[in-house]
């Protein structure tokens, strides 16, 4: 009714405009092109939204739950540049045969794995709660010690539970690393490409399902970022919240709003409250927005910071209050973590939750110096709270390497029995080493093992500075076959395990 009643104000707008009659100028050539030039940027900002806060683009779109009214305000131009974009991304999607993939198993690693026996996760039927926050790298974390407290309220849970920090990201982009993380997509546009309607098997929201668990995806963004709410409603997801629902639950998180989401503390208490009443047998997905440009933050106490270190700013080429800005943002996206970790932790089904954390990428605005953080400019922590009585045969190296790939074979040996799982060379990183080709760490732009750092294209290896961080002292060393072929190799065999499941092959 709401746009029947626009659409008839349009028509009488329309109408009186028509029959209005303008007195006849002559302009000189020169106004005239400058006055066409003016109508033309008038017309660019009106299709695409203003470019200081951008409202209309292909990863945000979305402003009402009522999908047609979306949809009617997306114009013909950028639709069909949008489409046409992914149209040409779609064509580089290349995969090799099942005879070489078998091999690069056999090389490699094997594509399927089973979860070990858990009779005390199969009876608690544990919640999992699992966090993608943006920007939480370890590039800035690294400048956090006892007089500089990058963490917040999180600082205290980093000390008490268990944190890998010899841990990359999968990609280097939130969708990219999503897709890695959530639907095991090395093609991070999968949400929004000629696949978008297509269900995909293996994702860990079906192994989850599969297991009796109801799965919740809860985003402080907006829901058409990436099309990601019609995709993963097709991937069968039981409760989508986005920022939309926020608003109309919380209306204070309105205030909070700042182009790309609502701050972080209105999703943490909406996940609280969805634990508070499902404590077993629920999977909850969450990707936090607050740091992330523009830097709004709600005016919350944060931790003071004087003397902020000179190395850090160095490494932010931006005037002092966006220098600020950018420290406060992520401390601030930590602190209400941490904040909502301290609340669980009080709560009466504190033993019934285990909750993973890790970052999306690295923080963007710092430089990088790649004499020294070949890794570590991609790194991201990884950090998981297990319950005392969840906690089955542990093994604790907080100085092992991993990455994206290990965080579900690492849950679902912590919270579920005897599952077959796509691992694409993951595996659980608080159990014993039983397969040494499978402790590697993998990003787009590097890969990692015990024995140094491989960067994407180079046919040399770095030492790390020592065996207990990322950074590299600069010094290579040669490569045998097996490491300079195996960016490639893992590339290839993912991309394949991919079009297998979306049936491109053909078996």
């Amino acid at each position: 009714m709401f746009a029947l009643f626009c659409a008839l104000i349009c028509i009488y707008i329309n109408i009186k405009i028509l029959k209005l009659k303008f007195k006849k100028y002559r302009l000189k050539p020169l106004m005239l092109i400058f006055s066409n030039l003016l109508l033309i940027l008038i017309y660019v900002l009106a299709l695409r939204g203003p470019f200081k806060h951008v409202a209309i683009n292909v990863q945000n779109y979305s402003f009402s739950q009522f999908e047609v009214l979306n949809d009617i305000m997306l114009n013909p131009l950028m639709a069909f540049a949008w489409a046409y974009k992914q149209f040409k991304e779609e064509n580089q999607f290349s995969f090799i045969d099942t005879n070489k993939a078998k091999i690069l198993e056999e090389e490699l690693f094997p594509l399927f794995k089973t979860s070990t026996k858990n009779e005390i996760a199969k009876n608690a039927k544990p919640s999992v709660y699992i966090n993608l926050m943006e920007s939480f790298g370890l590039n800035l974390l690294e400048f956090s010690d006892k007089k500089h407290n990058f963490l917040g309220a999180l600082d205290k849970h980093f000390k008490e539970d268990f944190v890998f920090t010899r841990f990359l990201s999968s990609a280097n982009g939130t969708i990219n690393s999503f897709a890695h993380l959530f639907f095991l997509s090395p093609f991070g546009n999968i949400s929004t490409s000629s696949f978008q309607k297509q269900h995909l098997d293996f994702t860990p929201m079906q192994i989850y399902k599969k297991a009796g668990y109801k799965v919740i995806f809860i985003y402080a963004g907006n829901g058409s970022w990436q099309n990601i709410k019609n995709y993963l409603n097709i991937l069968d997801i039981d409760e989508i919240i986005d920022e939309n629902d926020l608003i109309k639950e919380y209306p204070k998180a309105a205030q909070t709003e700042n182009g790309y989401g609502v701050a972080d503390e209105f999703m943490y208490r909406k996940i609280y409250e969805i634990l508070e009443k499902n404590p077993t047998n629920t999977l909850i997905i969450s990707l936090s927005i607050s740091n992330h440009p523009p830097y709004k933050i709600p005016t919350n106490e944060l931790p003071i910071l004087n003397d902020i270190p000179k190395a850090l700013l160095d490494k932010l080429p931006y005037k002092k209050d966006k220098q600020e800005n950018i420290i406060k943002a992520y401390i601030y996206a930590n602190n209400e973590f941490g904040k909502f970790l301290s609340k669980v932790k009080q709560s009466s089904f504190k033993d019934n939750i285990i909750i993973a954390a890790t970052g999306d990428h690295r923080v963007r605005d710092l430089s990088i110096d790649y004499n020294t953080q070949k890794a570590l400019a991609f790194g991201v922590p990884f950090y998981l709270y297990i319950p005392k009585k969840l906690q089955n045969n542990i093994y604790y190296n907080k100085y092992r390497i991993g990455s994206h790939k290990d965080i579900f074979p690492t849950l679902y040996d912590l919270s579920l029995s005897e599952v077959k799982y796509l691992s694409l060379g993951g595996r659980n990183l608080l159990a014993k080493i039983n397969d040494e080709r499978l402790e590697f760490g993998f990003n787009e732009a590097v890969w990692i093992d015990k024995y140094g750092i491989y960067p994407k294209g180079s046919n040399k290896g770095y030492f790390y500075e020592n065996n207990e961080s990322l950074k590299d002292n600069n010094k290579d060393f040669k490569l045998d076959t097996y490491h300079k072929n195996f960016y490639e190799n893992y590339k290839n065999l993912n991309y394949y395990q991919l079009a297998k499941r979306l049936k491109l092959t053909n078996e």
